[in-house]
Parts: C-alpha cells; sequence; structure tokens
C-alpha cells in the first residue's frame, strides 16, 4: 500500500482512473487576473524534510475529489476517501487510514454531528488539518518492510517483489523494470522521492503546460500528459467553472477541437493558447478555484 500510495493505474486515453491519484497527472495551476503566479499551500502531510506533500494544495486535492466523486453526489464514502488520503500524500496502510477517518468521525459525533458515512471535501479537508502533525510512513518503516519481504537480506528478486505487490508501474516509474534483484534501502529511498514530489509519472508520457483562456476571466495552466485525448482537460475546466461540459466547447486558432483530439496531434506548441466558449445562455457562476497569495484571496 505504501509503494502504490501516489502511482495512479493508466486508464482510457492515458489519464488516471478514479480510483488513482488524480493530482499527479493534471495539475491546474490558475495565474491571478493580474498575471502574478499565485502562491497556494500543499496542505498533505509532512515529508522527511519537514516540507508538506507536493500536488497537495486545495484545488489540487478539489480536483482528485471531484473525480473519485464518480456518482457526482458531493461526497466521498469510506473507500473513496481513503483513495483521497493517499491522493494527498498519505501512505499508511489501509487500517491506519480507516482508523483515521474513523477517529475524526467520532469526535464530530461528540460535538452532537452524526458519524459521517459519506465525506464532503470541507470535512476532509479538516481531516488534513487535524493530521498535520501525525507521522507518515518513514524511510526505515519502508525499508524495515522491505528486508522482511526479502528474508532479512539486503536485496529483493523482482519476480517475488511482484507476487506479493503490485509494483510493477512502481519500477517503471523509478526505471528498475530492468533489473532482476532490488536493493532494498536504494529502492524505498526513490519510493519516497517519487511520492513526495510525484510531477507527471513517466508512463504517461512527456507532460506540457496547456493555457485555456475565456473572455473576462484568468487563465488556466494544466499540466497534462502530451500524448493523453483532452476530454479529461476539457472536464477538469468545465468543473473549475462550474458549468456542465456540454455547454461548453473549445477552439483552437480556427478550429474546434474534439475530445480525441491530443497536444501532439494538434501539433501544438508551447505559445498556443485553447479558447473555451461558453454557451452565452449560461450564467457563469464565481469560480471554486482559491487564488491564494499572502494573506488575501480572491476568486475568479
Amino acid at each position: 500500500a505504501s509503494m502504490a500510495g501516489k502511482t495512479p493505474r493508466m486508464s482510457r486515453h492515458g489519464a488516471t482512473s478514479a480510483s488513482a491519484s488524480a493530482a499527479s497527472v493534471v495539475n491546474t495551476v490558475v495565474s491571478a487576473p493580474s498575471g502574478r503566479r499565485v502562491q497556494r499551500e500543499n496542505l498533505g502531510p509532512a515529508t522527511a524534510t519537514g516540507e508538506r506533500m507536493t500536488l497537495s494544495s486545495a484545488s489540487e486535492l478539489q480536483v482528485a475529489f471531484e473525480l473519485l466523486d464518480e456518482q457526482k453526489r458531493g461526497a466521498l464514502d469510506h473507500q473513496q476517501a481513503k483513495r483521497w488520503l493517499r491522493c494527498a500524500g498519505w501512505c499508511l496502510p489501509d487500517q491506519e487510514l480507516s482508523a483515521m477517518l474513523q477517529e475524526h468521525a467520532k469526535q464530530r459525533s461528540k460535538r452532537g454531528a452524526a458519524p459521517e458515512e459519506k465525506w464532503v471535501f470541507k470535512q476532509l479537508l479538516d481531516l488534513l488539518e487535524k493530521n498535520r502533525s501525525r507521522e507518515n510512513t518513514t524511510l526505515k518503516r519502508l525499508q524495515t518492510a522491505l528486508r522482511i519481504l526479502a528474508k532479512n537480506r539486503s536485496k529483493i528478486a523482482k519476480e517475488k517483489l511482484l507476487e506479493i505487490s503490485d509494483a510493477e508501474l512502481v519500477l517503471q516509474e523509478l526505471k528498475l523494470e530492468s533489473k532482476t534483484r532490488l536493493d532494498c534501502d536504494a529502492l524505498a529511498e526513490k519510493v519516497l522521492a517519487r511520492v513526495y514530489d510525484p510531477s507527471c509519472p513517466s508512463w504517461a508520457g512527456p507532460s506540457v503546460l496547456i493555457c485555456v483562456q475565456r473572455e473576462q476571466a484568468p487563465d488556466v495552466h494544466i499540466k497534462y500528459a502530451s500524448h493523453a485525448h483532452l476530454d479529461l482537460l476539457f472536464d477538469t475546466y468545465c468543473r473549475r467553472i462550474q458549468v456542465d461540459s456540454s455547454r461548453v466547447s473549445f477552439k483552437l486558432r480556427n478550429r474546434m477541437l474534439q475530445e480525441d483530439d491530443t497536444y501532439e496531434s494538434l501539433r501544438m506548441g508551447s505559445q498556443d493558447t485553447i479558447t473555451a466558449i461558453v454557451d452565452p445562455n449560461v450564467r457563469v457562476t464565481k469560480s471554486a478555484v482559491r487564488f491564494e497569495a499572502d494573506s488575501a484571496s480572491e476568486n475568479e
């Protein structure tokens, strides 16, 4: 569970499945109207150096929440909430994540609220805040676990590791798939380094920053796999402006874009910008994206 915590599975069009860490493939970065890059606080658990897990700001975790909420109910069940905690960077075993959720539910019930069978986004952010000082998986803990699997030897056979864990994508991401034997301590260090700062996984292909513009609105920059179909990017943008995707079209230069277009097939460059066109009969409400800079914030 520790090794798979922030390494998502592939699904259709190169996007992640809803049960995985969507934030590591689609990283939404919003610029304020002034063009000034906004500083956003990471909310995930602390790393070994004391810094917070990357890709765990409120807006990034909102993307993960929305993708996990496949039924669009505005809430996650217990299993989905555990997956969301993994998106935030928690790499504890399943039973410890369950205990974390249950303990927070008990605390709420003592204050007169019913224990959560469903978790809304604000409750999960509160859970992260309450556990800011809690220890996440440590390097020593992962090294010890790997050595136990290796029967107290310093190295473990790759075949043995693949027999007892779903680590194939992990090894590919760390470029260790050609190794027949793996050093337990070195493997643990590389796994945690990738968990701390996942960026865009290599199996998703080269990543690019795609700019989406809308009239009289801040630009939105989305980190995306260059070979992936643009349907998830369109969906991510529409969620940000809280408009049904059927009421928004996207255009590049003079061409209307399709869901199966890709950055590569369109031969886009770093200077290209996608234009979002909202149905004129639809009123765009204030975006859920929060602009956080210094002690002030402003909404789109």
